[in-house]
């Protein structure tokens, strides 16, 4: 009985890890371009939006109406002006108006003392939704090459054990 329970719970977390490489792997060669669902995963880079997110937190962001967006909101956004031009950026909706039947934003981080450029909706990849604890954290290990390395190897074996024992083990008992 806890034999089956482990081996249920292995299959899940397999499932789940593979998941997570298929999203990772979407995002990082369409260069943000597609979605999975109208979800988003990002890693945040800089220290704009500390204390909320920090250097290294993954965040999810949905693909979202611009007219349900409000002030306060955190959007995911590229960057049409200035230095922050073709640059993936998460700030805080400090400002919202409609002209000529489009939407506009004005963000900023929350850490910045200066706002950003105007965006149109256009722009928006979607509102943050959830920053990812377990994500983060391993995102966090992973800046240590050390630990990157470790980690990478752990699960480079696991998967290569499991791989000769569905398919390679498996046929050598028939």
């Amino acid at each position: 009985m806890i034999k089956k329970i482990f081996g249920v719970l292995k299959g899940i977390l397999t499932v789940a890890l593979l998941c997570v490489l298929i999203v990772v792997i979407v995002q990082k060669f369409s260069n943000n371009k597609i979605n999975i669902g109208g979800y988003y995963m990002f890693t945040i880079v800089s220290e704009s939006m500390t204390p909320d997110y920090k250097v290294g937190d993954i965040i999810i962001s949905k693909k979202v109406d611009a007219k349900s967006l409000n002030v306060g909101d955190d959007i995911t956004y590229l960057g049409e002006r200035q230095e922050l031009r073709g640059i993936v950026v998460t700030h805080r909706i400090i400002k919202k108006e409609e002209k000529d039947n489009k939407n506009y934003f004005v963000t900023k981080g929350i850490a910045n003392q200066i706002e950003d450029p105007e965006i149109e909706a256009s722009s928006i990849y979607g509102k943050v939704i959830y920053k990812t604890v377990i994500l983060s954290f391993i995102s966090h290990l992973m800046q240590n090459v050390i630990i990157y390395y470790l980690i990478f190897m752990s699960v480079g074996v696991a998967f290569s054990y499991e791989f000769l024992r569905a398919f390679v083990l498996k046929e050598k008992e028939e």
